[in-house]
């Protein structure tokens, strides 16, 4: 799933980018808070992975060379 969404955005100009980072930001953190997780560990969880999904986008844009 989030390699998916890292090759869409990937393929977006970067000042497009922004409202998926937070779209990507506000489900996980949903998603800790449903599992268990408090507001504040949700919230460091949803931005850890938005910071995985920028560098699975650097990855992907420097494999295009």
């Amino acid at each position: 799933m989030i390699h998916r969404r890292a090759l869409n955005l990937a393929a977006l100009p970067d000042d497009e980018r922004d409202p998926y980072y937070d779209s990507i930001r506000r489900s996980c953190c949903g998603a800790a808070e449903h599992i268990g997780q408090s507001p504040d560990n949700a919230a460091i969880t949803a931005n850890s992975m938005v910071e995985f999904t920028r560098a699975m986008v650097g990855i992907i844009e420097a494999g295009r060379g």
